[in-house]
């Protein structure tokens, strides 16, 4: 059996390999319906802003997962070199093999490719055209900087990166689409302008701060950042650092590097053993850029002779030196692996195919990671993010981890080769993409207020909240200064009068809480701001800043503890909130278990009536199923008490 199964494999693995051949062999009549199918279209519909115009959007219209298409030019006599018609089919064409588009951009915003795949049945060819929609699509005539302006600089991933939060780019496709030459190409525009947007918003936080800047260049020029840099390669299920320098090379020629261990350690960080190089300037970054992507190993393959066959990760990680307490910012740049399906790894050897296969694995988990969370910005439940199945998927824990307190944003770009013979590639390339694409979440119903819960506050509840959280910042001031100040006199032999204990005695916080919160804001925005952007608010709306008490730092130190207390109780709400709906979602499958085709007939009813009544449907569902439960409890009840009543029974036997 075990052999009867790899013929089968083998004998598909050859019929799939011959498939580009006999397209190749009937393009001219793919070519016409191709051009019947153009003649019959709309126009093509572009950008909604000139590349001169972009500016970035606000963070409220900006998704957490940006999805773009992306499909390169073909190259001078690819065609003819990789895709050559069996001189011996039956009917091969003997016209010279050129170009012929496996894909088409219908619409580059929002982005809409069609692919052309092509068929045969028994009257002919047949060619179908399969729709698929991005946020983004880019044809094979825009340039390297337009996709990184429309992605990186509109989205405003280097600002989101220096403010605290994690930005994700993501290069996705089969091997010789484009994905390193994009992915390379945004690296070195993220060396170019990193550093001056990082001025940019350096120069505002000083403005903010109130600094004296006269005695420090560095804040002069706004250079209040640290930029450290580490770059990981994952091979299959092996991680090595780019970075380090080793003189062995295997057989191939590509250096041979000690394995670097990826795990979670004891208080949930996933944090290599990397070599984390510091860098001050675009030319020391782009310098590095360079030495590490020299050192990513590649392979020949039937798709490409230069194929890139590990996951390269680049993260830039960064602190804002005038809050040391704040969260670390991070930008990660991934370049996949390529996608292979059989006919393009078949020839490899056996370690050659384990790497295919587990860089395949490691693709499909992160799929699945990155749906869940393209999911939850539209979901109201909880929605479990699997990133512990992978370790390509653990490196990215800072964009998957549902309990962190970072924001984060994912843009991926799944590449497709332009030609005909490769559309069953780009198929597969675009259905694993397209359902990344969410739309951005409907306003919800208010929640009913909890004390607990800051999303559920309103503006005066939010104020009360922020003044009562300074207040006892204030206080907690007061108390550690008279207590150095006890200690000082219990060193010189005096005693100091204790501090008097008003608890109600009227404090002065040092800051203008309707700044901070104006009109129509509530905890719930405050919540999505980063850490830096609200420390810069409490900056601005400071009251005191003739006194000398409290100093700068104590300010910002009272800042950090506000905004962090806010996060957290928001962090606890949602936990809380989904640990109910896991609870309610294991009652309702025991339920149905237990009441079998009652529950269904009984659902299928509410649904009847709602439909027939014109009502709510979804308040009907939830009062048929809040009696079953009832049903389902009481059954459990009576159960568990004959399950007693029967234990004491042998006890007493």
């Amino acid at each position: 059996m075990r052999y009867a199964r790899l013929a089968l494999q083998t004998t598909r693995g050859d019929l799939m390999a011959t498939s580009a051949t006999v397209i190749t062999t009937q393009l001219p009549t793919y070519r016409a319906l191709l051009q019947e199918w153009e003649n019959k279209r709309a126009a093509a519909k572009g950008f909604s802003v000139p590349l001169a115009e972009l500016e970035p959007l606000t963070k409220n219209a900006s998704k957490d997962v940006i999805v773009a298409f992306r499909t390169r030019p073909p190259l001078p006599n690819e065609a003819a070199e990789k895709f050559r018609a069996n001189p011996d089919a039956e009917k091969a064409s003997t016209e010279p093999v050129e170009f012929c588009a496996g894909v088409t951009v219908a619409s580059a915003e929002p982005g809409v490719f069609v692919a052309h795949v092509p068929g045969m049945k028994w009257n002919g060819p047949t060619l179908a055209h399969k729709t698929y929609e991005a946020d983004l699509a880019f044809g094979p005539d825009v340039t390297n900087e337009e996709v990184f302006q429309r992605t990186v600089v509109v989205n405003d991933l280097l600002s989101l990166s220096l403010s605290g939060g994690v930005a994700c780019i993501l290069a996705y496709g089969q091997t010789g689409t484009g994905k390193t030459f994009t992915m390379e190409s945004i690296e070195h525009r993220v060396a170019r302008d990193l550093f001056n947007t990082a001025r940019t918003v350096g120069k505002r936080f000083i403005q903010a701060h109130g600094t004296d800047n006269t005695t420090s260049p560095e804040l002069e020029t706004g250079d209040i950042f640290e930029f450290r840099v580490t770059f990981l390669e994952l091979l299959g299920k092996h991680a090595s650092d780019l970075l380090a320098v080793t003189d062995k090379v295997d057989e191939q020629g590509n250096p041979i590097r000690t394995e670097v261990a990826v795990r979670e350690d004891a208080v949930g960080n996933v944090r290599p053993g990397l070599i984390s190089t510091a860098v001050r300037t675009s030319e020391e970054l782009e310098a590095l850029i360079n030495r590490a992507l020299s050192h990513r190993r590649t392979t020949a393959t039937l798709r490409n002779a230069k194929s890139s066959r590990s996951h390269a990760l680049l993260t830039i990680t960064i602190k804002n030196t005038l809050l040391p307490y704040a969260e670390e910012g991070q930008l990660i740049l991934l370049d996949l692996a390529g996608s292979e399906r059989y006919e393009d790894s078949k020839d490899h050897d056996k370690q050659r195919m384990d790497e295919a296969r587990e860089n395949n694995k490691s693709l499909m988990n992160l799929k699945e990671c990155v749906r869940a969370k393209a999911r939850m910005a539209a979901e109201q439940g909880f929605v479990h993010i699997p990133w512990r199945t992978n370790k390509l998927t653990m490196l990215l824990k800072p964009i998957f981890d549902i309990e962190s307190r970072q924001p984060s944003k994912a843009m991926i770009i799944a590449h497709v080769s332009p030609h005909i013979q490769d559309t069953i590639h780009s198929t597969n390339t675009l259905s694993y993409a397209a359902p990344f694409l969410t739309i951005p979440p409907k306003p919800r119903e208010s929640l009913p207020y909890d004390a607990s819960d800051p999303r559920t506050w309103d503006h005066d509840q939010t104020i009360e909240w922020l003044t009562d959280s300074f207040t006892q910042e204030a206080k907690k001031s007061q108390v550690a200064e008279w207590t150095a100040k006890a200690r000082a006199a219990e060193l010189a032999g005096h005693t100091l009068d204790p501090l008097p204990d008003d608890r109600d005695a009227p404090v002065d916080i040092g800051v203008d809480i309707l700044k901070i919160c104006p009109p129509g804001s509530t905890a719930k925005n405050l919540g999505m701001l980063y850490t830096p952007q609200f420390v810069e608010a409490c900056l601005v709306a400071r009251t005191d800043t003739d006194g000398d008490k409290p100093t700068q730092d104590e300010f910002k130190r009272r800042a950090l503890d506000v905004i962090g207390n806010l996060v957290y109780l928001i962090l606890i709400a949602k936990t809380r909130k989904r640990m109910e709906i896991m609870n309610n979602r294991k009652k309702i499958a025991a339920a149905k278990t237990l009441l079998g085709p009652v529950w269904d007939e009984t659902m299928d009813k509410a649904a009847k009536a709602a439909r027939a009544g014109d009502g709510n449907r979804i308040a009907a569902f939830a009062f048929a199923r809040d009696g079953l439960l009832a049903q389902y409890r009481a059954i459990k009840a009576e159960q568990e008490a004959k399950e007693k009543a029967k234990t004491a029974e042998e006890e007493d036997a």
